[in-house]
């Protein structure tokens, strides 16, 4: 009678071992995840096929060119006092006349939206 019980107790630790925990990860350590971001060109759009986009349009993003808000025009302005640089004119003048005024970045107050000029 206690060799039953003692059998039955170690198939219920090898049970236990190979049920999920906490800590356990829920993907496999062995795959990389490749999560990449980018915007679709107008042609993309239509055939509806996203993956070929330039990576010209990758790099204006993430190097601080594209408009943070619209995602169409280049950055050409800075808020003032904070003078972040995140947004095309368009969009910081609608930022400022609207009825929050904060800086989309820090939050801060803008006193005042200035142009950049382009070289």
């Amino acid at each position: 009678m206690i060799l039953r019980y003692v059998s039955e107790f170690n198939d219920e630790s090898n049970e236990y071992e190979s049920r999920p925990t906490e800590t356990t990860p829920l993907c496999s350590t062995n795959v990389a995840a490749s999560v990449t971001y980018r915007t679709c060109e107008d042609q993309d759009l239509e055939s509806g096929n996203c993956n070929n986009s330039s990576d010209e349009s990758d790099d204006d993003l993430y190097d601080g060119k594209l408009c943070a808000i619209c995602y169409d025009e280049q950055r050409n302005c800075f808020f003032v006092p904070c003078g972040h640089c995140a947004t095309c004119y368009e969009c910081a003048k609608r930022i400022f006349d609207g009825e929050n005024k904060k800086c989309p970045v820090c939050r801060r107050l803008i006193g005042k939206v200035r142009r950049l000029l382009a070289p």
